[in-house]
């Protein structure tokens, strides 16, 4: 189906895996991680990982796919929903590398300003209730999920006029699914996909390179590949997406992910390939 309504996600297993068949395939998965691999929970810390979806991603490794996750999570939290070795998880929107090294420049003068955001934003968050501050490694989340429905609309105006009030000079604003991001300009998941671009021709499509999102934080990742592979949004899109196909929930991206290790399994499994291009061990084999 197109991008007007909900794709097949075992038809579209298969359209990745014949795609995988070609020489030189890119045979990789770019992912978020809540609302795509994880579905929602009233709270972050709630958040898991189905075991299908957690098997299906082991599996594609295993097979010599390259298994990327980039999550708005700080790495530490991130790789602790998807604890498997053979998988690369970048955190905080591609400001913590698939080690959790932190790669913003003076990151003590960004959490001292992170720090004072989050004070100023205190009086905020306690005026509702349901809504929270989660302080992250180069960023700051102010979350809503829980705010009740009658409260929304005097949530909104006064989330946004304390914005309005911020010197947010040199860091980027980014709301998301029921979140207000504010962290460290400079960095998005897209940089996380060109981590890997040595692994796609440039003007050629190849839907073995997956990616996978459900909100506005992820359109970075399918702008860096776009036309260049097989990028799928998650969920209701609140408006126009990059990616052409569609995806109902997080159920289903199991589902397809489980079709496509099926068919990785049953055929010879590819020389992993690390971030520079060349067949063999590197860092998309490592323990991170």
């Amino acid at each position: 189906m197109s991008a007007l309504g909900w794709d097949d996600p075992r038809a579209l297993a298969r359209r990745a895996a014949f795609a995988a068949a070609a020489r030189g395939a890119a045979r990789t998965i770019l992912s978020d991680l809540d609302g795509t691999l994880a579905p929602f929970a009233p709270t972050p810390s709630a958040a898991r990982v189905p075991s299908g979806t957690l098997a299906a991603l082991e599996a594609l490794a295993a097979a010599g796919w390259t298994v990327a996750i980039a999550s708005g999570r700080a790495w530490a939290e991130a790789r602790a929903l998807v604890p498997l070795p053979g998988v690369l998880v970048f955190g905080s929107h591609g400001a913590e590398d698939e080690r959790g090294r932190l790669l913003v420049p003076d990151a003590a003068a960004l959490a001292a300003r992170l720090d004072d955001l989050a004070a100023a934003a205190r009086p905020l968050v306690a005026r509702f209730a349901g809504a929270w501050i989660e302080r992250k490694p180069a960023g700051l989340a102010i979350h809503d999920r829980l705010v009740a429905g009658d409260a929304r609309a005097a949530w909104a105006e006064a989330r946004d006029a304390w914005v309005a009030g911020r010197d947010l000079r040199g860091i980027a604003l980014r709301p998301g699914a029921c979140v207000l991001e504010l962290r460290a300009a400079g960095f998005d998941k897209g940089l996380v996909a060109r981590r890997f671009a040595a692994r796609w021709a440039a003007e050629t499509s190849d839907e073995s390179l997956v990616t996978l999102g459900d909100d506005r934080t992820d359109e970075d990742l399918f702008a860096a590949v776009e036309g260049r592979g097989l990028a799928v949004r998650v969920g209701e899109a609140e408006r126009p997406s990059r990616a052409a196909r569609r995806l109902r929930s997080p159920r289903e991206v199991e589902e397809f992910l489980t079709a496509l290790a099926a068919a990785a399994r049953a055929g010879e499994a590819p020389r992993r390939v690390g971030f520079g291009g060349a067949a063999g061990g590197g860092s998309s084999s490592e323990r991170v």
